[in-house]
């Protein structure tokens, strides 16, 4: 009997919603996604990016519906949470992408507002914490669920001005890693850390000073981090929970 070890990443029967699903790391992850036989609801607050990630995943034979809305507001997880359940009846897997409180290159890291904090906490932590609040019972009742959140290279090592960016990062992997604990062992909850990213692998300036210091020193394509969200998400990682996969070239280990 031959064994194909490429069927333990497929996906079949199963709905993702992709939350922060705009051009990169979000579009690209519903794409493989749906590629790999899931359902999927794709999120995000502009309906124009949401609407063409959906084009492409039915144009290319797949199964996702699209729902413009602001994951920061708390009436807006209900309804992406009602629409999801109302397209596919359930969901298996959240992919968590959405992200605030990033600083100016400039900004002091010594003078920062409170409401910058504030906003920081209500999208990098208190919404996928609600968020897979909201879904982890069903999981557990189907007896099998993912949870995949995003961190930052400034959650593991200080880049400066990001203080809050950061710092609510840093939370966010913890209450991750709380989630796994209080969700297993159905329920899985992982994160991926990527950096030096860009939608097609082109230089942003504010990755110039930490690319040369990478073991691979180029700026990673967002399409490099589906392989990390299609282990999470699937039976390929199924002894695999509370854990961070690098998707950063070498940065968070190499980095002066």
């Amino acid at each position: 009997m031959t064994y194909d070890a490429l069927n333990r990443f497929r996906l079949d029967g199963r709905t993702a919603l992709v939350v922060g699903a705009g051009p990169g790391i979000g579009a690209h992850v519903a794409r493989a996604f749906a590629s790999a036989g899931a359902n999927v609801v794709v999120s995000a607050r502009s309906a124009e990016r949401v609407g063409s990630v959906v084009d492409e995943i039915r144009s290319a034979g797949g199964q996702a519906v699209a729902i413009a809305a602001d994951i920061g507001i708390a009436e807006d997880r209900d309804r992406i949470v009602a629409f999801s359940k109302e397209s596919f009846g359930s969901i298996d897997i959240l992919f968590h992408n959405a992200t605030s409180s990033v600083l100016p290159r400039d900004a002091d890291p010594l003078d920062v507002d409170v409401e910058h904090w504030r906003e920081g906490f209500e999208l990098n932590v208190i919404a996928p914490y609600d968020m897979a609040r909201r879904l982890i019972p069903g999981m557990m009742a189907a007896g099998n669920g993912s949870i995949i959140t995003l961190l930052s290279c400034a959650a593991f090592t200080p880049i400066l001005p990001q203080i809050t960016y950061g710092a609510t990062k840093s939370a966010l992997h913890m209450m991750t890693r709380y989630l796994a604990k209080a969700a297993g062992p159905n329920v899985r909850a992982n994160c991926i850390c990527p950096g030096s990213i860009s939608p097609d692998g082109s230089m942003n300036p504010a990755f110039a000073e930490h690319v040369n210091k990478n073991a691979i020193s180029r700026v990673g394509k967002a399409d490099e981090v589906v392989g990390a969200a299609l282990l999470l998400a699937s039976d390929a990682g199924s002894y695999m929970t509370g854990q961070v996969i690098y998707c950063e070239g070498g940065r968070v280990h190499t980095i002066s």
